[in-house]
């Protein structure tokens, strides 16, 4: 009797074991962090009456909803169209605040949501960006932009190590910059104010989140 509640037992353990390694990496309580990118009267680029900080905050809480609905906590710089200077804006102090948020928080990860713009329309495509100031910040961008080619399926481009981004150099945990897309290119612009490509886009951030979980 005892050899076999010893052996029960052991088919137990080894069972959870079995699922405590199968689980996905977004079934481990994972806290990351999304920040919109500008805000306030920092409207970052824009083509007529669209601003980059509305679509980079319309980005960023889709990811939210789509993420937390498969299992990962996500933090927001900014829920509103406001900045985080205190009165006056002062960019300085904007960005400051953003890295303090990021950097005494639980989150295990940092994606920035920015719009690209260039003076000649035909360039289009997600690309990101990335530091050497975590040297887990590769392999995130790396993540990040695989699943952007594969899933948005209208991009080539490839990684960019940037060492002149404030937040970039700043945040202390793996942290990259995501550019959406060219506000410039006015295919891609319709896309980008597209709540379907909207959602597109934060599903394959959310696969590149989770590729990253996996491999680190």
């Amino acid at each position: 009797m005892k050899k076999l509640s010893v052996l029960t037992l052991l088919i137990v353990l080894a069972a959870s074991i079995f699922i405590a390694v199968a689980q996905t990496p977004s079934e481990q309580g994972i806290t990351i962090f999304v920040d919109p990118g500008h805000g306030g009267v920092d409207g970052g680029a824009s083509i007529g009456e669209v601003k980059e900080s509305t679509l980079t905050l319309q980005i960023a809480k889709k990811m939210k909803e789509v993420f937390e609905e498969n299992g990962v906590h996500v933090l927001l710089t900014r829920e509103t169209e406001d900045d985080l200077s205190e009165d006056e804006f002062i960019k300085k102090e904007d960005m400051i605040k953003r890295v303090n948020m990021i950097n005494t928080s639980t989150a295990c990860l940092a994606i920035s949501i920015h719009m690209n713009k260039f003076n000649i329309e035909k360039y289009r495509g997600a690309q990101v960006f990335y530091s050497q100031t975590n040297e887990l910040s590769k392999l995130l961008a790396e993540r990040m932009q695989f699943n952007l080619k594969a899933y948005l399926k209208n991009t080539d481009r490839q990684i960019v190590k940037r060492d002149n981004i404030f937040l970039l150099n700043k945040v202390t945990k793996p942290c990259c910059i995501v550019e959406c897309g060219f506000m410039s290119n006015q295919q891609e612009l319709a896309l980008l104010q597209s709540e379907e490509y909207q959602y597109k886009l934060a599903h394959s951030l959310f696969y590149g989140v989770e590729d990253y979980l996996k491999l680190y």
